[in-house]
């Protein structure tokens, strides 16, 4: 799926999955449903980080290495949520809300507790998300057009990082597109491009991934109509917490 640390482990339409009026009530309430999945995250992030320290003394695994899983993610939204109405009941004391707060709040807490025993997913050599590639221009055969571009880190065993999110640029008359994948992680062999004239339609642009440190130049031919971004790293290894029976 992808690491813990890419970004907000939900989105504000995973909310709306669960609540199909949270976007209403936050507007209505004034509430920034972005700044809550965001305190969300750091929030189970603590938690994560406390259990890793617990179960290994914070020896050889930190939060870097945790994967996202469907049970990480459930507990980040319903987390989010409990705090959404936690602010909502506070601004009118509305017990409508208050009731949905502390039952999310129930949901996240089982989650969380769910999650710790059915195990965290780890992977032993991690590859962050990518941050925006550098894009530019030079001489070349291609009319003005907008590009959208994703890159990814691939590592000596094939394993590739979730895509970074989509830089765009507007290229002259008589030019062709360059990229430059930048701030390589140290487990990164090589890197993969994705390019699309469209936000939501980039596609890979070669066979074997790029070097790094190297330039890619659109070819006279055009972009290539290659695989799909992938979703990142999966879980190697599963950490979970085992009750020790005391002895009496």
């Amino acid at each position: 799926m992808a690491l813990f640390v890419d970004g907000n482990p939900s989105q504000i339409t995973d909310l709306a999955n669960y609540e199909s009026s949270i976007v209403e009530v936050a507007a209505t309430e004034g509430i920034d449903l972005t700044a809550k999945l965001t305190i969300a995250s750091l929030e189970v992030g603590l938690e994560l980080q406390r259990f890793l320290v617990q179960e290994l003394g914070g020896r050889q695994f930190t939060l870097s290495n945790v994967a996202l899983t469907d049970g990480l993610k459930q507990w980040h939204t319903l987390l989010a949520l409990a705090a959404t109405y936690r602010d909502a009941h506070f601004q009118q004391l509305n017990d409508r809300h208050k009731h949905k707060w502390k039952e999310y709040e129930r949901l996240a807490k089982a989650a969380g507790q769910m999650v710790r025993e059915t195990g965290i997913g780890l992977v032993f050599q991690p590859l962050p998300r990518p941050v925006q590639p550098l894009l530019g221009q030079l001489a070349g055969t291609q009319p003005a057009r907008t590009y959208y571009v994703r890159v990814s880190w691939v590592d000596a065993n094939g394993a590739e990082s979730s895509a970074s999110e989509a830089a765009a640029i507007t290229t002259q008359e008589g030019t062709a597109l360059t990229v430059r994948a930048i701030g390589a992680p140290p487990a990164a062999v090589g890197w993969n491009l994705f390019v699309g004239l469209l936000d939501d339609q980039t596609k890979k642009q070669h066979n074997a991934p790029l070097a790094l440190g190297a330039t890619w130049t659109l070819p006279s031919t055009g972009l290539a109509e290659g695989g799909d971004p992938g979703s990142g790293q999966t879980a190697e290894h599963y950490l979970r917490h085992v009750p020790v029976l005391q002895r009496g």
